[in-house]
């Protein structure tokens, strides 16, 4: 009859692996939010929002429409809601052909989304089973769920208000976040046996915070960017036109009103915040890296620190090229792709720096 000692051991084995398995389904439902998120942009950059003008439904169903009534009542509905917009991408008619187009690639988002809801239900009932794994990761997937359920619903708020530039932007924000909660969860889930939690931080986590925030923020203005068209004016660089700077009453002009208006809703200053906010991001990424360089990571860390520097330089580099190139879709979805990854990059990093990791000696 085995003992106490093995008993636990066993027991500490079977958690192991329930723990492992948890991180592999949080790993597949952050590669699915990312094609969420990159498929996302490809809605907005195809102008497909509007084709599904109703939410959650479509003309009652959930389903796309298979007769050619419920095609033409879908059809009338989208018309309906360009005729509502003084801002189009679209010409007001579009051939039946083109509209079933876009219908399906916002369908497809949707469909996605649907997929992240439920690949996120398994998960928690996945977690509430085992009670030592709920007692960990309870506040962590509390709070993914709340984002989750914000975004869902900030997502239909978007379809009503015909994709608002600042609902779109805070749309894209929250879905980096829900991704950065799932792989904050999984890291901790998955972390090495020989890890150690540091009772006094090193200065490293913290400092991959602030630029995991820095970031955000650039993300968010990216999306707001993207929102306001400001990426499809001053199609140059480093100047604007004829300015590194443009004018003080040009970068807050008095026909937008309040410093917030013109914040959210100036194209020319909002393209100028998100051209040179890229820099100071780069900044606190170099200062990670710098500081990364002494203090000691676990691989999954260090190779993360090793690949940020090189993907940010890559990513303001191909920004200013979507800039010059007056936003192709395909480099525009390169672009997002890639903040993705920076992001996922410093989470990795912010979590691993919490720990020392001890390789065992013979």
């Amino acid at each position: 009859m085995p003992d106490s000692s093995t008993q636990t051991r066993i027991s500490l084995s079977d958690l192991e692996r329930a723990q492992a398995k948890l991180a592999a389904w949080l790993i597949f439902l952050v590669l699915v939010v990312f094609l969420v998120i990159v498929w996302g942009g490809y809605v907005r950059l195809t102008g497909s929002g509007l084709s599904i003008p109703d939410w959650p439904l479509i003309n009652g169903s959930f389903l796309p429409p298979f007769s050619d009534q419920d095609w033409q009542a879908v059809y009338a509905s989208y018309h309906r809601e360009l005729y509502n917009i003084s801002d189009l991408t679209l010409p007001i008619e579009i051939p039946m052909r083109r509209f079933k187009t876009l219908f399906a690639i916002e369908y497809f988002h949707r469909s996605l989304a649907a997929l992240v809801g439920i690949g996120f239900v398994v998960i928690v009932v996945k977690s509430v089973r085992r009670r030592q794994i709920w007692g960990k990761i309870r506040w962590l997937i509390v709070s993914a769920a709340i984002l989750l359920l914000g975004q869902a619903t900030l997502g239909g708020i978007v379809v009503k208000q015909e994709l608002q530039a600042e609902l779109v932007a805070i749309h894209l924000g929250l879905a980096f976040l829900f991704l950065g909660l799932l792989l904050w969860t999984a890291l901790y889930l998955s972390r090495p046996k020989e890890s150690v939690r540091l009772k006094k931080n090193n200065g490293l986590s913290l400092l991959a915070w602030l630029g995991g925030v820095v970031f955000w923020l650039q993300v968010v203005w990216g999306g707001l960017t993207a929102g306001t068209k400001a990426g499809l004016i001053f199609n140059s660089f480093p100047k604007m036109g004829d300015y590194l700077i443009p004018p003080f009453n040009v970068l807050f002009s008095p026909a937008y009103g309040s410093f917030l208006a013109n914040l959210f809703r100036n194209q020319i200053l909002i393209q100028f915040v998100h051209r040179w906010w890229a820099f100071v991001a780069l900044i606190f990424i170099v200062a990670l890296i710098v500081k990364g360089m002494y203090v000691p990571l676990s691989p999954r860390g260090r190779l993360a620190l090793r690949l940020v520097g090189s993907i940010t330089v890559f990513q303001i580099l191909w920004g200013i090229l979507n800039l010059l190139l007056k936003i192709p879709v395909w480099i525009s979805l390169v672009h997002l792709g890639t903040a993705l990854l920076i992001f996922a990059f410093l989470v990795i990093i912010a979590h691993e720096a919490r720990y020392k990791y001890v390789v065992a000696t013979l």
